[in-house]
């Protein structure tokens, strides 16, 4: 009689892999940020001139495209920080800086432009100000989480 062997998978210790649910909170925010900025970007760019006249006569295809290619290249810098396990402290506060700096620029927008924007164009503005705020608030959290983990 033979022996029972097993095969060599059985026999070795399953290594963790990287999928959402051993994910920090911080790295989940920075995936589902990065995977809309990337989404709204493109959207942007594609349809920038039928957006631009959505919006507001004052606005511009140009306008719409350069922010598109801005939310692309936001939308890159947080996938690229959630790899291999995370972002780091200095990433986090990057990108928290930049969602704040989204929120005050988007109220600023509204009071300067207001008289500007068509209904849809002050909806767009309250929902990324929307947006953006939820992304900040699991930021915030998560950094938060991960600080006291440290400590």
């Amino acid at each position: 009689m033979t022996p029972n062997r097993q095969s060599p998978a059985i026999d070795k210790p399953m290594e963790p892999t990287m999928n959402l649910s051993n994910r920090s909170l911080l790295n989940k925010t920075f995936l589902a940020d990065g995977v809309y900025s990337l989404a709204v970007g493109a959207v942007l760019i594609l349809f920038a001139a039928p957006l631009a006249s959505l919006f507001s006569p004052a606005a511009t295809a140009t306008m719409m495209k350069m922010l598109g290619v801005g939310l692309v290249f936001w939308g890159i810098f947080h996938l690229a920080a959630a790899r291999d396990g995370g972002p780091v402290a200095s990433a986090a506060r990057v990108s928290i800086a930049g969602d704040i700096l989204w929120q005050v620029a988007s109220v600023a927008l509204l009071v300067a432009a207001y008289p500007l924007l068509t209904v849809a164009g002050i909806g767009f503005i309250a929902i990324g100000l929307i947006t953006v705020a939820d992304f900040l608030i699991f930021k915030l959290r998560g950094l938060a989480r991960e600080q006291a983990a440290l400590a």
